[in-house]
C-alpha cells in the first residue's frame, strides 16, 4: 500500500473513524481482489480499515493532483471529506474509466447542492446504480456500474 499522507492532520475523533470506514466499505462492497484509491481526508485511517478487508490494494492520497492518476485502473473510487463539489472532482469524474463503484463522501449538506450535476456525470459515465445515505454523520453518495453494463462497457 503507498500513501502520500505524512502530514495530514486527522479531520474526525479517533472514535467516529472507524465507523465512517467500516460504512463506507460496507457501501461499496469491497471485495478481496479489488484495487481502491482514496483521495482526500483521513486517507491513512482508511487504509488501516481497508487492509483489515483483505483488499487486494489501496492507495490514498490527499488530493486528485497527488494521486498520478492512479484512480484511473481501480475498481473503487472514495472521494472522502469533500467540502464542495467543484472543479477537482469534476476533472476527476472525468477520467474515470474503469471503476466499478465511486463514493464521494461530503463532509456537510451545504455541499449537496451540485450534486445533481454530480449524479449526471457518474450516470454518463456508465454508474448508474445511484444510492444517497448517511455515515458516520456525512452524506455518502455511491454510484456503481451495473454488471451486465461492466460487460457490454
Amino acid at each position: 500500500m503507498s500513501t502520500a499522507l505524512q502530514s495530514q492532520p486527522p479531520s474526525s475523533s479517533p472514535a467516529v473513524l472507524p465507523i465512517r470506514t467500516q460504512a463506507l466499505i460496507a457501501a461499496t462492497a469491497i471485495r478481496s481482489g479489488d484495487r481502491v484509491v482514496v483521495i482526500g481526508q483521513d486517507g491513512l485511517d482508511h487504509l488501516l480499515g481497508l487492509a483489515r478487508t483483505g483488499c487486494r490494494s489501496a492507495s490514498a492520497f490527499r488530493s486528485h493532483t497527488l494521486s498520478r492518476g492512479e484512480e484511473e485502473g481501480a475498481d473503487v473510487v472514495w472521494l472522502t471529506g469533500i467540502d464542495a463539489i467543484d472543479s477537482d472532482i469534476d476533472a476527476i469524474i472525468d477520467h474515470l474509466d474503469t471503476p466499478r463503484i465511486v463514493a464521494i463522501e461530503l463532509t456537510h449538506d451545504g455541499a449537496k447542492a451540485r450534486l445533481p450535476a454530480v449524479l449526471g456525470q457518474l450516470r454518463a459515465k456508465g454508474l448508474v446504480d445511484q444510492a444517497v445515505t448517511r455515515a458516520g454523520g456525512r452524506t455518502v453518495v455511491v454510484a456503481s456500474r451495473p454488471a451486465w453494463l461492466r460487460r457490454v462497457i
